[in-house]
């Protein structure tokens, strides 16, 4: 089942906000409902950059935090890396790491990569950690437990709502983003 704004939002901000640790928030849903919906934000994602011009991926605003689109989408591909790891330390899986894995916050942002480009590595990085996410699901040990120092006590659901939330966080940017390079654009 696909878990709805209104259900995910409250979970990833109680979380965020240490108002419940990450560990007990991803107890709430089984696992199968954060997957389906990473596959939905996924999809959400590549459909916002689907018809992007390069200057759309480039813009930059001035007055807006945001990353631009091009920013967003590497630093998106960059950092799945090390869900992607995360998930397979904690399973029995034959795949191989990820070498090259974000250690912290905001690492492989680029600007300037043009749009064509990030939506192939886009859809690349959406096949490699729909590989590692079926390879996974059914053979993670369920009483495993990774202790991370940023997000505490971590379970594979714990890894996958993580994950999860983190493209969530970014496809909100990227369509904020997508629209006020379009009104620059007008």
């Amino acid at each position: 089942m696909i878990l709805d704004k209104d259900t995910l939002n409250p979970l990833l901000l109680e979380a965020f906000t240490g108002q419940t640790s990450w560990l007990e928030a991803s107890t709430r849903y089984p696992v199968e409902d954060f997957i389906d919906t990473f596959y939905q934000t996924r999809g959400l994602m590549q459909k916002t950059i689907a018809d992007t011009t390069d200057a759309e991926a480039w813009f930059a605003s001035t007055v807006h935090p945001f990353w631009s689109l091009s920013e967003t989408i590497t630093h998106l591909i960059y950092s799945q890396g090390f869900y992607h790891n995360k998930l397979l330390a904690i399973a029995t899986s034959q795949l191989p790491h990820v070498v090259e894995a974000a250690r912290g916050f905001g690492e492989g942002a680029k600007p300037g990569i043009p749009a064509e480009l990030l939506r192939s590595r886009l859809d690349e990085a959406t096949g490699q950690i729909s590989t590692a996410i079926e390879a996974t699901r059914n053979s993670y040990d369920r009483n495993k437990i990774d202790h991370n120092t940023i997000f505490g006590d971590c379970s594979y659901k714990t890894w996958m709502l993580l994950l999860l939330g983190h493209d969530v966080d970014h496809v909100r940017q990227a369509i904020a983003m997508r629209r006020l390079a379009r009104r620059e654009r007008e």
